[in-house]
């Protein structure tokens, strides 16, 4: 299969920002703000961050695997799997997801077309929002 994605989260509530080196090269790692969460499809990049202290120390954390955990090396999941929040019925339910799951900043989302925008670009669905 080699199609899927690992979720990664601050098990502190801190922001951590630190390099991982994946190919000889050092890859910017960031995870801003409490609730914030990395989507990481690169299985050479999930070893790095797997084998980084802060993962290690479990000051990071996996939060989930979508597809196949085991995601095979130069493979990138071209469409990202898709979240679904059927209890999400208007604009303040969605914010409340966003905002408290991934991390977004509320005022980046302070209106209906911003908050459908930022889902589709996590992939993040509410197939009950009219």
């Amino acid at each position: 299969m080699g199609k899927g994605y690992k979720k990664y989260k601050s098990s502190t509530g801190v922001e951590y920002n630190f390099y991982v080196v994946v190919d000889g090269k050092e890859q910017f790692i960031s995870l801003n703000g409490p609730g914030s969460i990395l989507i990481v499809r690169d299985a050479k990049l999930a070893r790095a961050i797997e084998n980084s202290n802060h993962f290690k120390s479990k000051r990071i954390v996996l939060v989930s695997v979508v597809g196949d955990p085991e995601l095979k090396d130069d493979e990138v999941k071209e469409s990202m799997e898709v979240d679904e929040y059927p209890s999400v019925k208007n604009v303040g339910d969605a914010v409340e997801v966003l905002t408290t799951i991934y991390g977004v900043p509320e005022s980046d989302i302070a209106r209906k077309a911003q908050a459908q925008a930022k889902a589709e670009e996590l992939g993040v669905k509410f197939p009950n929002w009219k």
